[in-house]
């Protein structure tokens, strides 16, 4: 906390202020020292006095907030920081500080102050932009606007006209100071970020909320930030969540509207889809539910037409396998119908009655997904530690059997089902186009990761302890030890302390690309029969999971709430109203496991699980049975167990015993 002045000594600063006899820059303590006495005899002539001579000046405002050892370096003159360095020496802490004690003082008079001020100072730099250049070097420009950007006034809708002139100010500056700003931006903290973010989200939510429609103030608002988000994007300082947008994701707001004017950009030069960082999960759902309707809709009437003028074609993608033989069938059917895969899904199961209205589609992603993951069937090792799969560096020809995979995928999100998968993060980054990292290698084998690690902090003597080359050696699906080159000649290369970055970077590229890279083209080949084009590129990696696989926030409030009863209980049934304490009761784990044994996954949809539709049957009086479920079609059969003690028993064992994909 900076040293506090007397009354009289604040008054005698505030003069030579007043008086020029003080040049800027002040120390930082200045404006600290004069809002304490401020406070103190609750007179703020002073302070505003200090402001309206400083914030309108470009000089002053860049440089009465710069470091101490930044103001001694420079002689207490301008500093113009050539060199990338913090926000060019800009004091954050004393800044945020003045502007924290400034909000708390009781006086509107000195919060009009600092906005008149910073409106005269944005007005005095906007002139210069527009006479085509800034009054001096963008260093002193930059450190202005750091300054004003911090302003917690902005938070107020009563200054909103001054925060877009500023943001204006920003957007419309040439492009390298865009990036200058950008650069800056990326240096600023959690917290800092998350304050400029709330700021620009509070303000795109009240134009939405008070227009009803977007106009010119919710451009600025959203450009700004999607600079905030491209800034964010290098420095990964917030979450991807923190730029969802509550007003567009709200269910009010037309989404099929926003998306039609995304399809025609020669009419329509804005929509929120060019900037999908503001949608969440859900939204992003609805637009490809979106776009699959609409190629679905084209798809079904060019068949009809086909059918009229050429012959008999059938408007649905129809599969019928056999379960036992399923995986074969699943291939050979795709195969002959591969120009088929956009058309709306319809399963049947041979020798099986049954009209499928989505339970029959819902058993048959189950059971394929269980049969091509079974590590039995070679394509993929499971990890016992992490409980992900991963592809198996196999040479059998499997090739048809990956792209399937893909291909089930694709289908899924088409028609609106999710799967049971449990992949690690970097297989949608891949699939989005991003590169592999040391991280994602941390998340597929923990193990390796671990000792290469290790590898690159060990101080001793490399070779001594870990006498490696650049090979890599191991067995083959049929026992024989094959060897890797990492690079030419790898096998007389040791690693050292000084290539011994370079071997794990090698290290990773084997294992999370070259050792796979023919499954994974397969895999990826058959998604993008489906899913590939610009409405996948809204997606993040983690909502790409979350779209395929569902959510693992688990509401069972809202379960509860959706729930349907039949076959003799409602709701005020007593043993319902045991069932739901029992299972409210339930730890995590238990809640994941009583979910997987009622619908087939452990997860949420991505709208939560109000939209599952549980369906809860009474399956006669009491007795020893244990409740049962039809998966494919969300349902419980529950006996009227005589005590709330033995259905937890009988629910309990249940759900332990049951067979899972997945669940150890």
């Amino acid at each position: 906390m900076h040293r506090g002045m007397l009354p009289n000594e604040a008054a005698v600063l505030a003069l030579k202020i007043a008086s020029r006899t003080v040049e800027p820059p002040l120390e930082p303590s200045a404006f600290m020292q004069i809002i304490q006495s401020s406070r103190s005899s609750c007179e703020y002539g002073d302070l505003v006095d200090a402001i309206r001579l400083t914030f309108p000046s470009v000089e002053a405002v860049s440089t009465c907030f710069l470091q101490v050892d930044v103001l001694e370096t420079n002689n207490r003159a301008r500093f113009w920081g050539s060199e990338k360095s913090s926000f060019l020496g800009i004091d954050m802490a004393s800044l945020g500080e003045f502007y924290d004690a400034a909000m708390k003082l009781e006086s509107a008079e000195v919060k009009v102050a600092i906005m008149e001020s910073s409106e005269l100072l944005i007005s005095s730099l906007f002139d210069h932009l527009n006479d085509g250049g800034w009054p001096s070097g963008s260093s002193i420009v930059l450190r202005t606007i750091i300054v004003l950007l911090e302003n917690r006034l902005f938070m107020e809708p009563d200054y909103h006209k001054i925060l877009i002139k500023l943001w204006r100010l920003i957007l419309e500056s040439p492009s390298h100071f865009r990036d200058c700003v950008r650069s800056a931006l990326e240096d600023y903290n959690k917290d800092q970020l998350e304050r400029l973010v709330a700021v620009a989200q509070q303000f795109i939510t009240i134009q939405l909320y008070e227009s009803h429609q977007v106009n010119d103030l919710v451009v600025w608002g959203v450009e700004m930030l999607a600079l905030l988000h491209s800034a964010n994007e290098a420095s990964q300082c917030i979450g991807h969540t923190s730029f969802y947008n509550d007003a567009v994701n709200n269910e009010d707001f037309d989404i099929k509207e926003d998306f039609k004017r995304w399809r025609q950009p020669e009419r329509y030069p804005f929509s929120f889809c060019k900037y999908p960082f503001v949608y969440d999960t859900s939204s992003k759902s609805k637009i490809l539910q979106l776009d699959a309707t609409f190629q679905m809709r084209d798809e079904f009437e060019d068949a009809v037409l086909r059918s009229i003028f050429i012959g008999a074609t059938c408007p649905f993608l129809i599969l019928r396998v056999k379960r036992e033989n399923l995986i074969h069938d699943a291939i050979s059917q795709i195969r002959r119908q591969k120009d088929n895969l956009k058309k709306p899904l319809k399963v049947q199961f041979v020798g099986e009655e049954g009209v499928d209205e989505g339970g029959v589609q819902k058993e048959f992603f189950q059971l394929v997904v269980r049969e091509l993951f079974n590590v039995k069937y070679g394509m993929f090792s499971y990890n016992e530690e992490t409980r992900l799969f991963w592809f198996n560096s196999t040479p059998l020809d499997m090739d048809m059997e990956y792209e399937l995979v893909g291909i089930l995928l694709g289908l899924a999100i088409y028609n609106g089902h999710i799967l049971e998968l449990h992949f690690p993060n970097i297989v949608y980054k891949k699939l989005l186009g991003k590169s592999s990292t040391f991280q994602d290698l941390a998340e597929v084998d923990p193990q390796l990761a671990e000792g290469l690690s290790h590898l690159l902090t060990f101080k001793g003597d490399i070779w001594e302890v870990f006498q490696r080359n650049f090979q890599l050696s191991g067995e083959d699906i049929f026992g024989n030890i094959v060897t890797i080159d990492l690079k030419e000649n790898g096998g007389n290369i040791v690693v050292t302390k000084e290539n011994r970055k370079e071997y794990v970077d090698l290290c990773v590229e084997y294992h999370m690309e070259s050792a796979i890279e023919r499954q994974f083209e397969a895999f990826k080949r058959g998604f993008y029969k489906l899913s590939k084009g610009s409405v996948l590129n809204l997606f993040q990696p983690v909502e790409l999971e979350q779209l395929i696989c569902g959510s693992p926030n688990l509401d069972f409030e809202a379960l509860e709430r959706g729930t349907i009863y039949e076959d003799g209980y409602t709701k005020n049934s007593r043993c319902i109203q045991d069932f739901w304490e029992v299972v409210h009761s339930f730890n995590e784990e238990s809640k994941k496991k009583l979910l997987f044994f009622t619908t087939g996954s452990d997860r949420a949809p991505i709208k939560g699980l109000s939209t599952l539709h549980v369906v809860i049957s009474r399956n006669g009086a009491d007795s020893e049975r244990l409740p049962t479920a039809h998966t494919c079609f969300n349902h419980l059969l529950l006996p009227e167990y005589e005590s709330k003690e033995k259905l937890h028993e009988r629910l309990f064992t249940a759900i332990n015993n049951a067979e899972g994909f997945g669940l150890q």
